[in-house]
């Protein structure tokens, strides 16, 4: 487990960082009996992160964000987290939580699984646990199907409905330009519309990891794939013009993550890549990072 954490000046308080994801290559193969999906997927953790502030206190639960749209009640991630490591350890007294969000919200980049795994790593750490990552990604699996990933970071291949999580040793750095064009997607919704049948040719993710392995952002360009984005794309038609305007900025691949509303492209370099959020800037498009794997 990578040390991404900070201790306050007393020893019952914590900031645990909370990176977001994009997904490299998403393919859906079909319906579980779960309900779920089930999935093959590319996740990569990026350097645009969350980061949550925990304090052990003498009883209840209480959580403030940073961001006012954000809810701060059982419905939360965090919250989940929080009161699920309780049960499952005996933990017993309080916790407050601080969120600080720039991760944006419905985005399809894990912001809410990435703080709930803080959650889960963050009082394992507080309360000296020491509980393998094995156990805290059974944990989170109880939490929401990306949550797993982010116990282990980095870039992974996911498959199941996104728990069963394969580290990939990626050591090149990659960089990519990420737009947020305001529109909140709802995944479920995105799911619930997507139609795969027998005669759906699937995808496969080998490309895009051995890509990665190669080190070459061309390869991975080219292996760019996600089987969500034709359905997002139809929900939510204005995104369309935000691809558009990325891939006019952008001469490599350009996709949205997961079930969006984000879009990403690679680029060649941190250079490039701010000359062109620069530019989307300059056209009206606040909310654009450079971004490079973790």
């Amino acid at each position: 487990m990578r040390k991404a954490h900070k201790r306050g000046k007393s020893n019952n308080s914590l900031t645990v960082t909370a990176p977001a994801k994009i997904n490299l290559f998403l393919e859906v193969l079909g319906k579980r009996p779960d309900g779920y999906h089930e999935l093959e997927t590319v996740m990569q953790e990026i350097d645009l992160a969350d980061t949550l502030t925990l304090e052990t206190t003498e009883g209840g639960m209480e959580l403030t964000c940073s961001e006012p749209g954000v809810p701060c009640d059982e419905s939360n991630l965090v919250w989940k987290a929080v009161r699920l490591f309780q049960e499952e350890t005996g933990v017993r007294g309080g916790v407050k939580a601080h969120l600080v969000k720039r991760i944006p919200v419905a985005a399809g980049l894990g912001g809410g699984s990435s703080d709930a795994a803080a959650a889960l790593k963050g009082l394992n750490i507080l309360h000296a646990k020491g509980l393998s990552d094995a156990t805290l990604m059974g944990m989170a699996a109880q939490i929401g199907s990306d949550v797993p990933f982010f116990i282990k970071g980095g870039t992974a291949l996911c498959r199941g409905r996104g728990e069963a999580v394969t580290p990939l040793a990626v050591r090149h750095r990659f960089w990519y330009v990420l737009l947020y064009p305001d529109i909140r997607v709802s995944t479920a919704e995105v799911y619930n519309n997507l139609r795969i049948d027998l005669t759906t040719e699937k995808k496969d993710a080998s490309l895009t990891y051995k890509a990665l392995l190669s080190n070459s952002g061309k390869r991975l360009s080219l292996s760019l794939f996600n089987r969500l984005e034709e359905v997002a794309l139809r929900l939510y038609p204005e995104l369309q013009g935000f691809k558009n305007l990325l891939e006019s900025n952008l001469s490599d691949g350009v996709m949205i993550s997961g079930s969006g509303s984000a879009i990403f492209g690679h680029c060649e370099n941190k250079d490039k890549g701010e000359k062109v959020r620069g530019k989307l800037q300059e056209q009206g498009v606040e909310k654009t990072f450079v971004v490079s794997n973790l």
